[in-house]
């Protein structure tokens, strides 16, 4: 009896404890009945550049991804002008707080947010191979003839990437336009 007594006064102590931390305002000028919520970043929302900087869209479409987003992810960064799509690319992962982009010996990307796991890398599948397809955008979509390190950005330039899962690459769902895709 005094141990099932222990345990329920215990419990009824947690409790009054959790309660009154979850009760408890906020220090540091919340008031007594202000709580405070970040709203969330608006990662299409361009940072401001300096000079000699350039802004530019980086678009990820993962719907093919198996756990991937069913919809595109838009992040606007800033780079140095003339710097790389590889640059860019690292700097969208920079911004969001997310992994940065992995690469295999040859230089194919392998990885953009930790996905897929290591060690997939443009790993066969049936109808062709998984990977990341890289496009540039502008009015329209187009695959990319030179890879990420070969490419110089400017200001306003879209930069896509779409995971393919065999088969043909397509490009990714989101507008290709600086201007529609940012703000």
């Amino acid at each position: 009896m005094r141990v099932a007594a222990k345990s329920l006064f215990s419990a009824a102590a947690c409790a009054a404890i959790a309660l009154f931390a979850a009760c408890t305002p906020p220090t540091g000028g919340g008031g007594s009945a202000t709580t405070t919520t970040t709203p969330p970043t608006n990662w299409a929302t361009c940072p401001a550049k300096g000079p000699g900087q350039v802004r530019v869209a980086v678009v990820i479409d993962s719907q093919e991804l198996p756990g991937g987003s069913s919809s595109p992810s838009v992040v606007c960064v800033v780079v140095a002008q003339g710097s790389s799509g590889v640059t860019a690319l690292s700097a969208r992962a920079t911004r969001i707080g997310a992994a940065q982009p992995r690469y295999n010996a040859s230089g194919l990307l392998c990885a953009i947010d930790g996905a897929p796991a290591a060690p997939a890398c443009g790993t066969p599948s049936g109808g062709g191979f998984l990977y990341w397809s890289y496009w540039i955008g502008g009015s329209n979509w187009t695959y990319a003839n030179v890879g990420p390190a070969g490419r110089a950005m400017a200001d306003g330039a879209v930069e896509g990437w779409r995971f393919i899962s065999g088969g043909s690459p397509t490009a990714p769902t989101a507008s290709p336009s600086f201007s529609a895709l940012t703000n």
